[in-house]
Formats: C-alpha cells, structure tokens, sequence
C-alpha cells in the first residue's frame, strides 16, 4: 500500500496530512501559505514524489446549504490540480472540522496563540482519518 494525502484548503493556508502505509492512520504533516495555486500545486507535486502519495483527499465543505464561495474556490483548486497530477483526487464533505481541530488542539494543551500554527494540519488529518476509517464500508 502507499500514502495517501489530504488537503484542508484555506484562503490563506492549507492543511496537509499523510497516511501511514498501511492505510490506517492519519497524521498531520504541514502547513503551506496559499499564496498562488500554481505555487501550491508545485508544492503538492513535490510532496506526492517524495513521500510516494498515490491518492488525494480533498475537504469541502458542503455544509447544509450545499456550497458557498469557498467551496466554489476549493473546486476550482480541484480541478487545477487534478490538471496537474498523475494520481485520484477523492472530494469529501468536510463540515466544522476546523472546529473539531480547534478543540482537539486545546484538549492536547496547544496554547491558544500557537492553535494557529496547526489549526490548518489538524483539520487535514480530521479529513484523513474520517475517511480511512471509513473507506471499506
């Protein structure tokens, strides 16, 4: 088996997290400034060779209303990197996982003014881990 990646796309950063080799569990890997897709996609295309990813995640969050501004910037960014790249792009519906992330850095006893600095990675393994865990059902 190979890593998979996902990606919690943000306005100004995005959230990146890998899966172990077996599938099985998600961990966070790094922030990337969004400074331009093309600079991100070059980014992602790097990381897909170095750590042999063989499928990406994507969050959007579809929310209840089915879609907003962002998740019309997040499919945008899907398709241009899907232009890009040899491997799947699997979209998930991913609602308040910055939420979630939020929570789960507080409860780990992340202070509050470095909760930013991986609010963005921790949201990505959310995305990660709901999926893996339940990609065989």
């Amino acid at each position: 088996m190979a890593k998979i990646l996902a990606i919690d796309y943000g306005d100004k950063r995005i959230g990146l997290a890998i899966s172990d080799e077996n599938e099985k569990l998600a961990s966070c890997f790094l922030t990337l400034e969004n400074k331009s897709p093309e600079n991100l996609i070059e980014k992602i295309k790097k990381i897909i060779l170095e750590k042999n990813i063989q499928k990406i995640i994507l969050g959007i969050p579809i929310g209840f209303k089915g879609g907003s501004v962002q998740t019309k910037n997040i499919r945008e960014f899907s398709a241009k990197l899907n232009e890009n790249v040899d491997i799947p792009i699997i979209e998930i519906n991913e609602i308040f996982t910055s939420k979630m992330a939020k929570e789960n850095l507080r409860k780990a006893g992340v202070k509050s003014e470095n909760i930013k600095e991986f609010i963005d990675q921790e949201a990505a393994r959310i995305i990660l881990q709901d999926y893996l865990d339940n990609k065989d059902i």
